[in-house]
């Protein structure tokens, strides 16, 4: 593979833009591993470890029916949550959008639980910028909407983290007063539930509480400096993939 070919994803490019700590080092250990993993990705076929992540996999599970929410509640006109994404390519990046319509551009992201969605204040995520950057860059648009979303984990989840969290509770026998083993597991499981019932369902807020939008405007200069990180991450990239 030369150099030119090597594109980056738009949830790579703001890991790709840290700088070392010390000004001789122009990517951080941060950057360095985008340019690896990608690297043993194409050579190998070797997946991320971040890949498999169960937060991630409730944003994955939950997206069509967050799209469905965002456009009731911020009144979407031309968005259907059925219609699927074209992949779009240019000379530096490849990704396909969430949302992409003639009038709007927009990524969703799923709060993994309360205590993760912006309640109050744009988080100003740098990854999250970086990501709508590469997005606009293209799509051709001019501006973007980060649109948090707050939904209820899938059900598949929930038996998850309740069993997780049994076995947790269930290791430490002196949180409850138990009369043996059974007895011990039930405890356990019933805590377990009352926990994760509370972090894994939100109907009880009104919808509108729920989203949380956020307008980003193209930022040329940040574009043209992403442009010039990439040329001299893809040069390090056609080293490392040399030597493996």
């Amino acid at each position: 593979m030369n150099g030119h070919e090597w594109l980056i994803r738009p949830s790579q490019l703001g890991a790709l833009m840290t700088k070392g700590r010390t000004k001789d080092k122009i990517f951080g250990d941060t950057a360095l591993k985008v340019i690896q993993d990608s690297v043993l990705l194409e050579k190998y076929n070797i997946e991320p470890t971040e890949v498999y992540n169960i937060k991630l996999d409730k944003g994955v599970y939950n997206e069509k029916a967050n799209i469905k929410l965002a456009k009731e509640v911020l009144k979407w006109s031309d968005v259907d949550p059925e219609t699927p994404q074209k992949k779009r390519v240019n000379s530096y990046f490849i990704g396909t959008p969430d949302i992409n319509t003639p009038t709007l551009l927009a990524d969703i992201k799923t709060s993994w639980s309360a205590q993760t969605f912006p309640w109050f204040n744009d988080p100003k995520n740098k990854d999250y910028y970086a990501q709508l950057q590469a997005y606009m860059d293209l799509t051709g648009k001019d501006e973007a909407e980060l649109v948090y979303v707050l939904s209820n984990h899938p059900e598949h989840i929930v038996a998850s983290e309740i069993k997780k969290l049994t076995y947790y509770f269930a290791d430490r026998p002196h949180l409850f007063q138990a009369g043996g083993i059974e007895d011990l597991w039930t405890l356990a499981e019933e805590k377990a539930t009352e926990i994760i019932h509370k972090e894994a369902y939100y109907d009880h807020i009104p919808k509108d509480k729920r989203i949380r939008r956020f307008i980003i405007k193209k930022d040329n200069e940040f574009i043209k400096e992403a442009y010039n990180r990439i040329d001299e991450a893809r040069k390090i990239y056609d080293e490392l993939i040399k030597t493996i």
